[in-house]
Parts: C-alpha cells; structure tokens; sequence
C-alpha cells in the first residue's frame, strides 16, 4: 500500500537576500504563520553544529558564523537548515515527537525539504579560531607553557601544587596565569 501523500504547509514568501536580519525577519514570519505562539528564533555562537531546536525553551537558534559564511556561498542551505528546525519544532508542538524520525521526515517534506538527513554531511565550514588571551607561564623566566581563550578556573593556591611533566624541579610552584598583553 503507498505511503499517503504528504500536504505541503505553504510558508511565507522568502526574501531575496539571505544577511542575518533577512533570515531573523523570515524566520519571525514563519513562526507567526505556522502557529507557534511562544517560540522564538535567535543566533547562537556554537562552531559544530548548523542549528538547534530546544523543545523545552521553544526556541531556534543557528550559528552566528555559519550564517555568515554561507549567506553568499550557500543561502539555500541557511534556508533548509530553518526548516529542518522548523520541522522538529513542528513535530514537537503537535506529536511530543523528538529526532529525526518519521514525524520529524513528514514535517520537513511538508515545509519543501523531502529528503532531509539529520546532518549534512560533505559542508566545508571552516569554523573560526579564537584568539587566546591567557596563559600558564614561569613566574620568573616567563616561559609560556599554554594559552587560553577564556580565563582557567585554577586559583593560586592549586597552581602552587602544580608543575609541568618532565620539569618538576624547575616549574613546582612557579606557574602563574596571565592575561596575554594584546
């Protein structure tokens, strides 16, 4: 017996350009239409991922540096990457339905996206690097043993009992974190 045919959900028309405020307005639109009261949109910083629906915040999110670097390569796969969100946010609200499961597929061929896989394998996303701003150095030679991006949660009393493998004799007690001057 063939699967019953999908009823595709129309959706707000789409802008022409894909920039961030593009695809906040699209997204706001999408979400008055398709009836999710409650639920928000918003940019994230995360590198790994492409998007995320949090069921329990009802909120979507993408990344801020994926936006970025696809809104002029790429802006049909910023696009899909909303509605795959959309279609979990869907599944949830009507089916208490989480992952990418058979609702989940439903939904995504509804908004226009059959064939949808959980991830999008074969993307060249170079996420970028943060640039460090501490390091664990020798308080009196100022030899840098590691950087940081964000501060180390080592208090002074715990570097005391700390030393670098190999140089026990030379760094036991003599480990400072500093900020790096700019």
């Amino acid at each position: 017996m063939p699967a019953a045919a999908v009823q595709p959900i129309p959706l707000p028309p789409r802008p022409a350009g894909a920039t961030p405020a593009d695809v906040e307005a699209y997204a706001a639109a999408c979400l008055a239409h398709l009836h999710l009261a409650g639920w928000s949109f918003g940019w994230d910083k995360t590198t790994r991922r492409l998007g995320c629906c949090k069921m329990q915040r009802q909120r979507i999110s993408l990344s801020r540096y994926y936006a970025e670097a696809y809104a002029t390569r790429e802006p049909e796969q910023l696009w899909r990457t909303l509605l795959h969100e959309l279609a979990h946010a869907l599944a949830w609200v009507h089916h208490q339905s989480r992952g990418h499961g058979a609702v989940w597929k439903r939904y995504c061929a509804a908004l226009g996206i059959p064939g949808e896989r959980a991830s999008v394998r074969g993307i060249e996303f170079e996420a970028p690097r943060r640039k460090a701003r501490f390091c664990l150095c020798h308080s009196e030679t100022g030899e840098i043993y590691r950087t940081y991006t964000r501060h180390p949660r080592s208090s002074a009393a715990r570097l005391s009992n700390c030393y670098i493998p190999g140089r026990k004799a030379e760094t036991l007690g003599k480990l400072i974190i500093k900020p790096i001057a700019s």
